[in-house]
């Protein structure tokens, strides 16, 4: 039996699976790699770039040169979801209980019409904007849609309506926390993983916050573990499943449909 076939079977006995995905499931719909391949993010820029500290020191050089510069794909009408992002979707209409906890800002799970109540956007959204101010506006948790950006060029960013202090994404930044904001439920996520008795990643490379949680609470309660990544887990007791994700997800939806 194969180890594709291992976990077709965990899956169908699982009481609760947890999927926690990162950047690679999204690269195959064109979206960048943060920390992996020729065209990741972190190799352009320097990590400081990704933080509110940096943004607060010129919110239009960020703007301008960070978020767009290294997030203008999501603006484009040509970005749609995968074969793994619509397997995920198959993979949990067979249980209320499991969950996806994405750390991909590109919103392509909601598109691939994932229910928003099996869906946690542990790292924020791109189509989100929200007050940067550190205080008691408003803004800071009522997010708006749109922003405009198109003054950028003369130094003119967008700024809270009600405070008038400048406006950023609603995306988690490397000096923040993710109990910085009521968006990323991190409350919410913690519970399922340390509820889980399957944890499967998805396309990511282990660098973050959340996927040191999801560890920690497999070594604890005992859950099994799997990787579908095409590159190895940094750490043990772990089932690899090492092809992209919308190679593997697919697969495994037929196993469980055959």
């Amino acid at each position: 039996m194969s180890a594709l076939d291992d976990v077709a079977g965990w899956l169908r006995g699982a009481r609760r699976v947890v999927y926690l995905c990162g950047a690679g499931l999204s690269v195959p719909s064109g979206i960048r790699a943060y920390r992996s391949g020729p065209d990741a993010v972190w190799g352009e820029y320097v990590l400081e770039w990704g933080t509110r500290a940096k943004f607060m020191e010129d919110p239009a050089a960020w703007w301008k040169t960070f978020w767009l510069g290294a997030h203008g794909e999501l603006l484009k009408t040509g970005i749609h979801p995968n074969a793994g992002h619509t397997a995920l979707v198959a993979l949990t209409k067979r249980s209320a209980g499991d969950l996806i906890i994405t750390q991909n800002i590109d919103g392509l799970q909601r598109a691939a019409g994932q229910p928003e109540a099996q869906l946690i956007e542990i790292h924020g959204r791109h189509d989100r904007f929200i007050c940067a101010s550190d205080g008691d506006c408003e803004g800071i948790e009522e997010a708006v849609t749109s922003v405009d950006l198109s003054k950028l060029d003369a130094g003119v960013f967008p700024v809270c309506a009600r405070c008038g202090l400048p406006m950023r994404p609603l995306v988690l930044l490397f000096d923040e926390y993710y109990d910085g904001h009521t968006q990323y439920q991190a409350h919410r996520a913690r519970r399922a993983l340390d509820d889980a008795d399957l944890i499967v990643f998805v396309g990511t490379s282990f660098s973050v916050g959340i996927t040191s949680s999801a560890i920690r609470s497999a070594d604890v309660s005992g859950a099994r573990v799997v990787n579908v990544n095409p590159e190895r887990a940094p750490f043990p007791r772990v089932t690899e499943l090492n092809e992209g994700a919308e190679v593997v997800l697919p697969k495994l939806v037929a196993l469980l449909q055959g």
